[in-house]
């Protein structure tokens, strides 16, 4: 399951220790990848796809998987930081066997891999939010790809299915010919280029990077074009958050990011819609992402609403009542925000104060031992005579079993947790990108 992906500029005078200074001439691009590293870094998956024109080729999409990647950035004068990060090299040839009957895949296998600039610079960003977590690399290079067959690697992505959670990097430069400063000297195919991409990842739309011909392609001096739309096709259907461009040397860099669970999205659209068409309407924008992949299972689901950190409406099922996940959290966002009885109806000037998640869950199981129990992994439904009582997992302030317990039994109005019937659940928390 995909859990988020970025495309990201890679020149290495945007990492301080080497820019010393000159990364001020860059500085919506160094922002947005600062930006990018403290809203991603901190949801970081158990794995990444990094996509560098960079890397190792070998035709195709080449992928080079090693036990372990390293590297730093002495080759532009910074010796220091140095990264090390585990790599996956199992999953990674699995990966490349999946594709390989639809796409021209090489790969290639090491112990240990040094990682060229277009997959540190990135990585240097994303992992200085250090939260204690190293995700496993698969590095891979697509310049070998068409660029219609880019973006239809990144559809195909999008439907592999999985426990694990992954993140794709998709690193690349725009044209290197936007200015007549510009280190592969200037060309008008530059700029023309450069605002193809822009529009792509602003509308999430990759129509008019597929008109290119390849003569416009090579024209732009570009290495890019093929992570762009990988990005894209993974993207459809997404929200798509576009951050920056500029060409401060001469070489255009946009960075962009998107959340790949659209549930926090969808949630929210809903009650865009309803404000905007009414009820009727905002029930309907379910439809329009039920055959995501991370829809297609049926499962209960609490939609939770917060204003400024605290709670302003959580709603939800725990078991499901709808066709479909997009359903399902389409009716709880709706509930969540009217029918909280501990909370007024949410009104529209609120939404952008609010943030949102969404709990997706496990089918609830009988509990014979609170020993079984953890107030950070597991849910809890107290039940006794009718009367049921619900508390989600990991909630700030609930630390013990036994205070877990208490809280659950209370909202239903029982007096003591050990004389009722005690359920578990587990839940996926998707929370919403970018906001606090």
């Amino acid at each position: 399951m995909w859990s988020w992906e970025c495309f990201t500029p890679h020149p290495p005078v945007l990492v301080p220790q080497v820019g010393r200074g000159r990364e001020e001439e860059a500085r919506q691009s160094a922002g947005a990848m600062k930006k990018l590293g403290r809203i991603l870094g901190g949801e970081m998956p158990s794995l990444l796809l990094i996509l560098s024109p960079h890397a190792p080729f070998a035709g195709g999409i080449t992928f080079s998987v090693a036990e372990s990647y390293g590297g730093d950035f002495s080759m532009f004068g910074a010796p220091t930081p140095q990264f090390t990060f585990p790599g996956d090299p199992d999953r990674g040839l699995r990966l490349a066997a999946e594709l390989s009957p639809r796409f021209p895949a090489v790969v290639s296998r090491k112990k240990k891999l040094l990682l060229d600039h277009g997959a540190l610079v990135p990585l240097s960003f994303l992992s200085a939010e250090d939260r204690g977590r190293q995700p496993g690399i698969i590095l891979a290079n697509p310049i070998g790809l068409s660029p219609s067959g880019a973006f239809e690697l990144g559809t195909f992505l999008a439907s592999l299915a999985g426990e694990d959670q992954w993140g794709l990097v998709a690193s690349g430069d725009l044209s290197h010919r936007v200015t007549r400063e510009a280190p592969a000297g200037f060309s008008p195919a530059g700029a023309r280029f450069d605002s193809l991409v822009v529009e792509a990842l602003r509308k999430n739309d990759p129509s008019g990077l597929l008109r290119l011909d390849a003569g416009e392609i090579e024209e732009a001096g570009e290495c890019g074009l093929r992570s762009a739309l990988v990005f894209l096709g993974l993207a459809r259907k997404r929200n798509v958050r576009f951050l920056s461009y500029e060409a401060p040397f001469g070489v255009g860099y946009a960075v962009a990011f998107a959340p790949l669970h659209a549930a926090p999205d969808l949630a929210r659209k809903v009650l865009e819609t309803f404000f905007a068409e009414g009820e009727e309407r905002a029930r309907e924008e379910a439809a329009h992402l039920s055959d995501l992949p991370e829809m297609a299972e049926r499962a209960g689901c609490f939609v939770s609403l917060k204003k400024k950190g605290d709670l302003r409406g959580c709603i939800g099922t725990i078991l499901p009542r709808k066709a479909g996940l997009a359903e399902e959290i389409a009716e709880n966002s709706l509930s969540a925000a009217f029918e909280d009885p501990r909370f007024p109806p949410v009104e529209q000037r609120e939404l952008e104060d609010i943030s949102i998640s969404v709990d997706i869950l496990s089918i609830p199981e009988a509990v014979p031992d609170t020993a079984l129990l953890d107030p950070k992994k597991f849910g809890v439904i107290v039940e006794k005579g009718g009367a049921r009582g619900v508390l989600l997992p990991d909630l700030d302030g609930v630390d013990t079993v036994e205070t877990q317990l208490s809280i659950a039994a209370r909202k239903a109005g029982i007096a003591d947790w050990r004389t009722a019937a005690v359920r578990k659940f587990s839940v996926r928390r998707i929370r919403e990108m970018g906001r606090p």
